[in-house]
């Protein structure tokens, strides 16, 4: 497991958060049992990107940057204040190995738990965390601010 903070250069990071913070940008409520209270934007998925131009170069600056070789799934999520904890999950069921990176968007006193180690990883914003894929983990919402944005990326890595 990685954690890098200042994951991604400033002006790099303030535009893709323009994008997603933007009246613009459309999120959709995902009614999942998993993840109760969230709302979220599939930008990857199936082999194409959902996005504008300027969103798909910002994606692929932020997935050469973490050696993908492909993309299995881009995510960006937004858990409202006091939301219920997600359940453990695996981002993706898959035999062949494969990497999550969570970006965190904003600062927020909400978390990603890591189960097999109780890791609580502070929602920082510009922090990426890399793990395998396999690993299950939770977000535990925040109480300090409306919303809690993260990005999701799943990836095969170089």
């Amino acid at each position: 497991m990685q954690i890098q903070q200042n994951f991604l250069k400033h002006g790099t990071f303030q535009e893709l958060k323009r994008e997603i913070i933007s009246p613009d940008f459309t999120w959709h409520y995902a009614m999942s049992p998993g993840e109760p209270e969230q709302y979220c934007r599939i930008l990857y998925w199936d082999h194409s990107f959902n996005c504008d131009s300027k969103l798909m170069r910002l994606l692929r600056t932020i997935t050469n940057q973490l050696n993908a070789i492909a993309i299995l799934k881009i995510k960006v999520n937004a858990t409202t204040r006091n939301a219920p904890e997600q359940l453990w999950h695996r981002d993706w069921n898959i035999s062949t190995p494969s990497k999550t990176c969570i970006i965190y968007l904003n600062n927020s006193n909400g978390y990603t738990e890591i189960e097999e180690t109780g890791l609580k990883i502070d929602s920082v914003e510009n922090t990426a965390v890399i793990f395998d894929t396999n690993t299950r983990h939770r977000g535990v919402p925040q109480t300090d601010v409306d919303r809690r944005l993260v990005m999701n990326i799943t990836y095969f890595e170089r």
